[in-house]
C-alpha cells in the first residue's frame, strides 16, 4: 500500500519538480552569461517556463484525471 502511495505522489508531483528544476537551470545559465542579449533571452525563457509550464501541467493532469 505504501509503494502505491509513493508511486501516485511521484506521478503527480514529479512533472512540477522537473518544471521547477528546468526553470532554475535556465535562470542560472542566464545569470552566468556575459552577453546582455543572451541574458535577456534566458530571462524570457525562464519566465515562460514558470508562467506556462505549471498551469499547463495542472490542466493536463486534471484532464487526464490525475487530480
Amino acid at each position: 500500500m505504501k509503494g502505491h502511495i509513493l508511486a501516485y505522489t511521484l506521478r503527480l508531483y514529479l512533472p512540477l519538480f522537473l518544471i521547477g528544476t528546468a526553470a532554475g537551470v535556465v535562470h542560472l545559465v542566464g545569470r552566468r552569461s556575459r552577453d546582455p542579449l543572451r541574458r535577456r533571452l534566458f530571462d524570457i525563457v525562464w519566465i515562460l517556463i514558470l508562467l506556462a509550464g505549471a498551469p499547463l501541467w495542472l490542466f493536463l493532469a486534471a484532464a487526464m484525471g490525475w487530480i
